[in-house]
């Protein structure tokens, strides 16, 4: 029997705090839906990463708006912002159940639903059918978004990684669409990370 103040009991009890920190950093800063190679941030997360002086080189970050933890009324939500503050949330914390049941019952001619879609694709790995439905996604608000993801899908999608030669125009139109110096080095970092990759 294991009891308090015994080394294995000690270690026992360090490897479960270890655990459970694992899992509460995991659930922060989580990985988008299932697809581990991008991770997703509301704009207030990702300038608090940068401001703490963290590096925002060596992952990639999909920067939403805004991320709404009340996301249990997406099927009843009409807002555009909304919808895609409430289902980014639940792509950042794996919520499949709701968000597969939000795909399914989704009313596809509201423009968002474009952009949903390709974050769908995307936490998917289906990088082909998130370009198609990014491609038809047109709001000037969300443009640099949209290059940006088209630029990572296009990348995904190339059999030899390091022939990234072949997509550097996709980054530089996101680039073009870059409104601010923290776009423009989202970009340059997306490009540092599959150079050195």
């Amino acid at each position: 029997m294991i009891r308090p103040g015994n080394n294995n009991y000690n270690n026992m009890i360090k490897k479960i705090l270890t655990f459970l920190l694992v899992l509460i950093s995991a659930q922060i800063f989580a990985k988008v839906g299932t697809n581990s190679d991008y991770w997703i941030l509301s704009q207030n997360e990702y300038n608090s990463r940068v401001s703490k002086g963290k590096d925002v080189t060596l992952r990639r970050y999909i920067i939403i708006p805004d991320l709404d933890k009340k996301y249990k009324d997406i099927l009843e939500t009409t807002d555009e912002k909304s919808l895609l503050a409430k289902f980014s949330f639940m792509l950042k914390r794996n919520k499949s159940a709701l968000i597969e049941k939000y795909i399914l019952s989704c009313d596809n001619s509201s423009d968002i639903h474009h952009l949903i879609n390709g974050l769908y694709c995307i936490s998917k790995n289906q990088y082909s059918k998130a370009i198609d439905h990014l491609k038809k996604f047109e709001n000037d608000e969300y443009t640099f978004l949209k290059s940006l993801l088209i630029a990572d899908c296009k990348y995904e999608l190339l059999r030899d990684k390091k022939n990234f030669q072949l997509i550097i125009g996709e980054y530089q139109t996101a680039m073009d669409n870059a409104d601010n110096e923290q776009k423009k080095s989202i970009i340059n970092n997306r490009i540092k990370y599959i150079k050195y990759r």
